[in-house]
């Protein structure tokens, strides 16, 4: 990967680390430019759950091929550095871990090929591969659905039909019935995972906990399969935030007073602005902090955020809560009413906001940025 020498380089250990042994330096994240472009000449795909009907589509004229040119041969490049690195596997005598870098900078560079609703082909497969998911036999799935409803059923039912209800693109990919199979198959993996462990560990999770329900939503959305979206859920869960299920949410707690110590440094007169007006970030960030920023539309720009996310550490979604702030700040600081404005954040632009993430990360002091690495998972 193209990165320049830094002093600040940290190399500290990611939660989203792609084995065992190997550490995610920080220049990873800090040499090279969020350019991320979508585009919708990916035809659609059907829909994941055979819930629902896939819909009629008109019959496309047959195109005339494009000819040799800077754009297709930029077209090629990007789909070589993603589609051909998952179907075909790193280059013979070069390392995975060279092939991984590949991925991480076409990801913040290139973006994920993807139509203009968010599908993408191939999205599943790099998240899949970025999280080091191995692949998962459906039956292991369809052996949790057989054990029928498990002991969070019912909070699970009572929040299922509120999940990003008012999102057309989900709903109409997503059924109710699906986001329950997925989410009861989940609870059930907890509740095993958690009989194994002394009940006085500090790591104790709840089976379910409201929001998780938001947190598989983008899963759903952009796996072709229900099974490929409960290995993606169960191991975010387990793995990389598992203290976000504690009984107390000690994780989640602890990225909203991150969110405050960072504000503080980066844009003290903003965080005295905020504070002033009794606004700490547990006052309107919880909901961004616990699903991964999935709670913020549009779903398109969500998942392109959990494209970075997945390539570099969820931890980074507090850093880009941090940045969608610092994008309100002139509004926020000439509003009567600032709290109003932080009901609900703007429209996500994943672009602007990785952008500003990007110089966050290389302004935050050190142990700040440790900090940052380890809430979810201590």
């Amino acid at each position: 990967m193209n990165t320049s020498p830094d002093k600040h380089i940290r190399r500290l250990k990611s939660h989203q680390q792609l084995s065992s042994t190997r550490t995610l330096p920080r220049n990873h994240v800090l040499g090279v430019r969020a350019q991320a472009k979508t585009t919708d000449s990916l035809p659609t795909r059907n829909r994941a759950n055979s819930d629902v009907p896939a819909p009629f589509e008109r019959p496309r004229l047959q195109r005339k091929p494009l000819q040799p040119s800077t754009d297709s041969t930029l077209l090629h490049t990007r789909k070589t550095s993603l589609e051909v690195t998952l179907k075909e596997g790193p280059p013979p005598g070069s390392k995975p871990s060279a092939s991984l870098a590949m991925l991480r900078h076409s990801i913040v560079t290139s973006g994920v090929q993807a139509t203009k609703e968010g599908m993408s082909d191939h999205r599943v497969y790099l998240w899949l591969t970025l999280l080091n998911i191995a692949p998962l036999s459906t039956e292991v799935y369809l052996a949790q659905i057989h054990r029928g409803r498990s002991p969070a059923y019912d909070k699970i039912a009572n929040d299922v039909f509120r999940t990003l209800a008012t999102d057309t693109l989900f709903k109409r990919r997503v059924t109710d019935a699906s986001l329950t199979r997925i989410l009861n198959a989940t609870a059930w993996r907890i509740y095993d995972a958690q009989k194994a462990i002394p009940s006085e560990s500090p790591v104790i999770q709840s089976c379910y906990i409201q929001g998780m329900n938001v947190l598989s939503a983008p899963l759903l959305y952009a796996s072709r399969s229900e099974a490929q979206a409960y290995a993606l859920l169960t191991t975010l869960l387990t793995a990389h935030i598992p203290t976000y299920l504690t009984s107390t949410m000690s994780g989640v707690h602890a990225g909203l007073e991150l969110i405050d110590k960072i504000l503080a440094l980066i844009s003290p007169n903003l965080s005295q602005f905020l504070l002033s007006n009794s606004l700490p970030a547990k006052i309107y960030a919880f909901a961004p902090v616990l699903t991964l920023c999935a709670c913020t539309p549009p779903l398109p720009e969500v998942l392109k955020l959990w494209d970075f996310f997945f390539a570099f550490g969820t931890h980074l979604n507090i850093l880009c809560i941090v940045s969608q702030i610092i994008l309100m700040k002139n509004k926020l600081m000439e509003s009567q009413s600032p709290g109003k404005l932080l009901r609900s954040f703007p429209n996500l632009n994943a672009d602007e906001v990785i952008k500003t993430t990007l110089v966050i990360v290389r302004d935050l002091p050190e142990d700040v940025y440790a900090e940052v690495v380890r809430h979810g998972r201590v």
